[in-house]
């Protein structure tokens, strides 16, 4: 039971850390590279036009599509994908530490 309680946690810990760092990334990346921000936008927004017009959709499940994604979509999700890689890799450079302090203690 602890071990779910314990492993619920480092989730939880893991997403609210993966949050703040997409806000962190942005703003940086806004006063610092701003130049990079319009070349990704200029890529999602080619990204988008090929995911646009999906075959087999009927009238009405082509407009729902294109209503939810959109390149503020495509955005939060690499965005959500970048920053979850960033938080994974840490957590992975910190239980390697960790293991090997246990190991030399």
């Amino acid at each position: 039971m602890f071990s779910l309680l314990g492993s619920m946690t480092r989730a939880s810990a893991k997403l609210v850390a993966s949050f703040a760092l997409v806000i962190v990334i942005l703003v940086l990346a806004f006063a610092f590279e701003p130049g990079w921000v319009r070349g990704f936008q200029d890529w999602i927004e080619l990204l988008n036009d090929q995911l646009r017009t999906p075959p087999m959709l009927d009238d009405q499940a082509l407009i729902l599509y294109r209503t939810l994604v959109n390149e503020n979509t495509i955005f939060g999700i690499l965005m959500t994908l970048i920053s979850r890689a960033i938080i994974e890799i840490i957590a992975w450079c910190f239980g390697q530490l960790f293991k090997s302090e246990a190991k030399a203690g």
